[in-house]
């Protein structure tokens, strides 16, 4: 019984062992090219592909800064930072300040600054990359909450353009779950 287990646990360990070992013709691979692909380029030749197949990472998308939402978003911080309640409630669109009444109402609080705190501007609220689109605009805003910035949605009420509580960012990620 135990050759057997004997033999169970070293003929695996002898394969595994001799497994990692090459044939030993180091000289004919050389020879026929097939270690080309590791060989040094030539001095005067630059290499095609320096990180050998690996994708690049990407760049960041330029930032061009938005003329047209910038005022909105300005506002937005600006009212948030001095806790305005009545400022922040003119730049939020209507559909918007209903959807936040309905959840204040589940919260059980009426302030619009408190139930919106725990999403602080801080000292950053930049607004860049708008597309607008009719009465729809989208464009990549970043504050303290958000150091890597977020598409938003607005809309134009009127005259003027308003914040929405929307994001593409959002919908992409409620639509892949």
């Amino acid at each position: 019984m135990l050759a057997k287990t004997a033999f169970f646990f070293i003929v695996p360990a002898l394969i595994f062992h001799f497994s990692g070992c090459g044939s030993g013709d180091d000289a004919a691979n050389s020879a026929n090219g097939s270690n080309a692909a590791n060989a040094s380029p030539a001095v005067n030749e630059a290499p095609t592909d320096p990180l050998g197949g690996i994708e690049k990472t990407p760049t960041p998308a330029e930032k061009i800064e938005a003329v047209t939402l910038k005022p909105v978003v300005d506002a937005f911080c600006s009212a948030m930072k001095r806790r305005d309640e009545a400022a922040l409630r003119r730049v939020y669109s209507r559909a918007t300040i209903q959807s936040f009444e309905r959840d204040m109402q589940k919260e059980g609080t009426t302030s619009l600054v408190e139930f919106l705190s725990d999403e602080p501007v801080g000292n950053r609220c930049e607004v860049v990359n708008e597309r607008i689109q009719g009465n729809v605009g989208e464009a990549m805003v970043t504050t303290q909450t958000y150091p890597n910035g977020i598409m938003i949605k607005f809309v134009k009420e009127g005259a003027e353009w308003k914040l929405t509580n929307q994001s593409s960012d959002f919908d992409a990620v409620q639509g892949g779950s």
